[in-house]
């Protein structure tokens, strides 16, 4: 069965959503701006497609994670995600993540004007081409300055400072979604890399941050600050995320195996302790986990 379109815009608030209604302030094409920060794992966002939006999305801390017509993209600090109209997406992980991240919905108009905020629209909502950019620092930045913008009071100075802002911001993407340069992702720090890949092969073994910098042979606060840069999160937070998606994945692939098991394998100091680290990133238990599928969340 296919998806039908869905081109109303959820401009709802929450503790942990943000959203500011560009259309009533006059600035379509531009629709929304939002935030969310999740403090706690969310169940994902459901399948959804859209006739004439573009959605673009730029992880200020963490790691998020959308399924495309079918792939898992994700996208770390320093990245952004674009989905296309026309194309199905949903959040590829079994649940949304802690983190905070800054998104952009768009109308786009079936031929473009000669004003450059509309081309560099279209250019983001090309049906081909690459769907995650590197080096989007300074749109998520001119982002987050206009969602403080549009904080202020309302005057002309600062709704013009508002579009010229948004404008800049969407201009910064069209270059690293166009750029010869762009290209998939490369860590901030080789040393980071090698860390991050030593993790994936030990994660039922003990693992201290300190131990990570003496391997990354960086000093704490300089290991700190790389592994952020690269991660969008502590170490800490990095591997019991990790340690979790390896909890859940083993306990969905093997149905005898007891979640006592699983705790201690992963060197948690107890059952009770593991589930309540798991509820955290997952949103459900992990006795759930192994029966529950995906459930449902608002959309951007």
């Amino acid at each position: 069965m296919t998806l039908p379109f869905n081109d109303e815009v959820n401009l709802g608030q929450s503790a942990e959503r943000t959203v500011v209604d560009l259309a009533g302030r006059g600035l379509a094409p531009l629709l929304a701006l939002g935030r969310y920060r999740y403090l706690h794992a969310h169940v994902p966002r459901p399948p959804d497609r859209h006739r004439t939006l573009l959605v673009v999305a730029l992880p200020v801390r963490g790691t998020f994670s959308f399924d495309i017509d079918g792939t898992v993209h994700p996208a770390r600090p320093g990245q952004a995600i674009r989905v296309p109209p026309g194309a199905v997406y949903s959040t590829g992980l079994a649940a949304e993540p802690r983190g905070s991240l800054v998104w952009l919905i768009a109308r786009v108009t079936a031929q473009p004007s000669p004003n450059a905020l509309h081309r560099a629209l279209h250019l983001l909502a090309a049906p081909t081409g690459q769907l995650t950019a590197d080096g989007t620092d300074q749109a998520r930045d001119s982002l987050e300055r206009a969602l403080a913008l549009a904080d202020r009071a309302h005057d002309w100075i600062n709704d013009a400072l508002l579009q010229h802002t948004l404008a800049s911001a969407v201009l910064e993407l069209t270059r690293g979604f166009t750029s010869a340069g762009s290209s998939p992702a490369a860590w901030p720090h080789h040393r980071i890399t090698r860390v991050l890949a030593w993790i994936e092969e030990h994660l039922t073994d003990p693992i201290t941050p300190a131990e990570l910098a003496a391997m990354a042979e960086l000093s704490t606060s300089q290991f700190y600050e790389a592994f952020r840069a690269a991660s969008g999160t502590s170490p800490k937070d990095y591997l019991l995320r990790r340690k979790t998606e390896y909890a859940r994945e083993w306990l969905q692939r093997d149905p005898a195996v007891s979640i006592t098991v699983v705790a201690h394998t992963l060197g948690f100091s107890s059952s009770q302790r593991f589930a309540t680290v798991f509820r955290r990133y997952h949103g459900i238990s992990p006795t759930a986990s192994r029966s529950t599928p995906p459930g449902h969340s608002d959309s951007p």
